[in-house]
C-alpha cells in the first residue's frame, strides 16, 4: 500500500455555477493533484471527532467514524470500500482530526491508483465554513473562482429547468434579486476570508479568464501551487469521459464538463436577462461586480 506525504491541501471555493467543478476537473487532471467529487464530511463530522488523537485509532472509535463517514451525503460517489479505508487510516495512524480526514482523501487516491503530491477539495458548501477549514489546515491554500453574477443567474435558471432524478439535484433560486443577494453575500464572505489569510495562501481567478485564455492562467496557478504546468490539464473532458471523474449522479447539470473548455456562455446575460432584471441585479451588487472588472450598462 503506497502511502504518501503530501503538500498542504487546496480548497476550491466559489458561488455555485461559477466554474468550481470545471476547475476541479482541470486540476485533478494534473498528474500531481487529487481532487475527489464533492462531499462535505470534513465539516459535517467535525464536532463529533475534532478531539481525535492517536489513542483514538482503536478499532471501536475508528469503526464509529467510518460508519458516520459512509452515512455522509455524496460519499457514495467516491466508491470507497469501508474495510479499505479502515486499513489506510490504521496505516497512517492519524494524530488529529486533520490527519484523520486527510487519510480519507488518501484512500480515494489509492483506490484510483493515483500517486499525488497535493490533495484538494471542491465544495460550494464550504463558503460558510472557511474559518473552520483554515483552523484545521493552517497551511492550506484557497482558490476562489468568481463569475459575473448575472451569468450565474442565467445558469441558476438553466439548471432549474433540468428534469433530474438525481438525489443530489441542486435547488437554486430563480428570482433575480434573490440570486443577486446570494451572489453578493457569498462573494463578500470569500473576500473577507482572502483578506485575512493573504496572497501566499489565497488567490482569486475569474471564470471568464479561465475559459477565454486558459493556458497562461493555469501556468500562473500551477506556479502559485508549487507544481509544473501540464498541458494535459486542458484535456480534462477526455479524462472525465474515460474515468467518470464527475459522478453520474451529478452529471445532469454538469454535462459541459464532457466538452472542451469554451467561453460561449460569457456575457450570456445580455441576451437572456431583461433590461429590468439587469438593473435589478446592479441595484444589489454593482460595487462587487465593479471590483472584479465586470461591466455595468
Amino acid at each position: 500500500m503506497n502511502l504518501v506525504k503530501t503538500k498542504p491541501p487546496l480548497f476550491i471555493i466559489g458561488n455555485p455555477r461559477s466554474g468550481t467543478s470545471l476547475l476541479r476537473l482541470i486540476l485533478t487532471s494534473h498528474s500531481e493533484i487529487l481532487i475527489p467529487p464533492e462531499c462535505g464530511f470534513i465539516i459535517w463530522l467535525l464536532q463529533k471527532y475534532k478531539d481525535w488523537s492517536e489513542s483514538d485509532n482503536l478499532t471501536v472509535r475508528l469503526d464509529q467514524f467510518l460508519s458516520d463517514l459512509f452515512d455522509c451525503k455524496k460519499i457514495d460517489t467516491w466508491q470507497l470500500n469501508k474495510d479499505f479505508v479502515f486499513e489506510i487510516i490504521k496505516s497512517k495512524n492519524p494524530r488529529n482530526y486533520s490527519e484523520l480526514t486527510s487519510s480519507v482523501y488518501e484512500a480515494y487516491g489509492c483506490l484510483i491508483n493515483k500517486k499525488f503530491n497535493v490533495w484538494g477539495d471542491k465544495n460550494n458548501f464550504h463558503l460558510n465554513h472557511l474559518d473552520e477549514l483554515q483552523e484545521l489546515f493552517n497551511k492550506a491554500k484557497f482558490i476562489h473562482i468568481i463569475r459575473d453574477g448575472r451569468d450565474v443567474a442565467c445558469s441558476y435558471r438553466e439548471v432549474m429547468r433540468i428534469d433530474s432524478k438525481s438525489p443530489y439535484a441542486p435547488v437554486l433560486p430563480i428570482d433575480i434579486r434573490t440570486i443577486a443577494n446570494e451572489w453578493l453575500n457569498n462573494v463578500t464572505k470569500v473576500i473577507n476570508c482572502m483578506d485575512k489569510i493573504g496572497s501566499y495562501r489565497s488567490i482569486t481567478i475569474r471564470y471568464e479568464d479561465l475559459v477565454t485564455n486558459p493556458e497562461p492562467l493555469l501556468r500562473e496557478l500551477c506556479m502559485w501551487i508549487g507544481i509544473e504546468y501540464e498541458a494535459d490539464m486542458l484535456e480534462f473532458y477526455k479524462f472525465n469521459y474515460k474515468n467518470k471523474l464527475e459522478p453520474d449522479k451529478t452529471l445532469d447539470w454538469k454535462k459541459r464538463t464532457l466538452e472542451p473548455i469554451s467561453n460561449d456562455t460569457v456575457g450570456q446575460y445580455k441576451e437572456i436577462l431583461s433590461n429590468d432584471e439587469q438593473r435589478e441585479f446592479l441595484s444589489v451588487a454593482k460595487l462587487a461586480l465593479n471590483k472584479f472588472r465586470y461591466q455595468s450598462f
